[in-house]
């Protein structure tokens, strides 16, 4: 049932219903007066069939009308689905270690700009970030809109998210939960990071994606060989020994996180990266085919419109008919 609310509308029979009898009432009294007989007269008896069945058959079509507006439905049918287009989570990581400039001017300024050439290359396809440190967030629901996504990728900064560390789990888990449920289309999720992970390898997260048929596109940020990390100011990030932090892109976890889901990894260095992970999406929406089938539930509408019209119809000859004495 797809409006169940109109099921209220069935509150208007008891109206209907008094005003009936009340129309009963008062043309009891008008024939009485006007033929000086009683309620035995067979006038008054044609007069009560003529307004029970007149005010029964109404109702009837009240009620099959309101069935209609309900969208009562049973049993369901194939009909084609456009799964054209794209749905893409981009999860871009925003901890402090984003801050490195091994990949210039930043890790995480480099990532926010293959995210635009995404979202710049891709015309067809909706987005939503999601951003994650210590903790997850939904920055930006599913969305057509470029030049919100434009604008938040542009000032990124860690203090996106407040929770300090960084959860890759977290970030991936709320990525597969980004999609709005019911609505076709393929899904994908870009997973931005240096792989740097205070957490436990996402094996849930990562088996659940495979499960749901969405892979994750992981893009490595850094370099190998490490680098320290410049807060505003222009200074560096020490450890507790005093000496500076130094960060390494850690791309075993993400090639895992890619494997697994059956995505790709992509190493941020790689020439021409946007093109190439644009390509590697376009590849994925065309092996699944843009037209598919779904069981849909079928809708009953129009039988009840129909009974309701032939009871309304019932209703108007049963009290305009002139019934005859035989």
């Amino acid at each position: 049932m797809e409006n169940p609310l109109q099921l209220f509308f069935l509150f208007i029979l008891v109206p209907v219903v008094f005003l009936a009898v009340q129309n009963y009432r008062r043309g009891k009294i008008f024939r009485g007066h006007l033929t000086g007989s009683g309620e035995g007269h067979e006038l008054f008896g044609i007069f009560f069939v003529k307004v029970f069945l007149g005010t029964l058959f109404f109702c009837v079509f009240l009620v099959f009308s309101v069935l209609a507006l309900a969208g009562i439905s049973w049993g369901t049918a194939p009909e084609p689905e456009d799964k054209s287009g794209l749905d893409i989570v981009i999860a871009i990581d925003v901890s402090r270690s984003m801050l490195a400039t091994d990949s210039p001017p930043s890790r995480l300024r480099a990532a926010a700009d293959i995210s635009l050439g995404l979202v710049q290359s891709l015309h067809r396809s909706r987005f939503a970030v999601v951003a994650f440190k210590g903790d997850a967030l939904l920055a930006i629901p599913m969305t057509e809109d470029r030049q919100i996504l434009d604008v938040f990728f542009r000032e990124i900064s860690p203090s996106v998210v407040s929770a300090p560390g960084t959860n890759l789990e977290a970030g991936l888990g709320l990525s597969i939960n980004a999609f709005p449920s019911g609505i076709p289309g393929h899904r994908a999720i870009v997973l931005l990071s240096d792989g740097e992970s205070l957490s436990d390898f996402p094996a849930g997260s990562a088996e659940k994606a495979k499960k749901e048929g969405i892979p994750v596109y992981t893009v490595g940020m850094g370099g190998e060989e490490g680098a320290v990390i410049r807060v505003e100011g222009g200074g560096l990030v020490s450890g507790r020994d005093g000496k500076p932090v130094v960060t390494r892109r850690s791309a075993g976890i993400l090639k895992t996180i890619a494997e697994v889901s059956q995505g790709e990894y992509f190493s941020c260095d790689e020439p021409g990266i946007i093109s190439r992970l644009t390509q590697e999406l376009q590849d994925f929406e065309a092996s699944r085919g843009r037209m598919g089938f779904r069981l849909a539930p079928v809708r009953r509408y129009r039988g009840f419109l129909l009974a309701g019209f032939l009871f309304l119809i019932a209703a108007v000859l049963a009290r305009s008919i002139r019934w005859k004495r035989k």
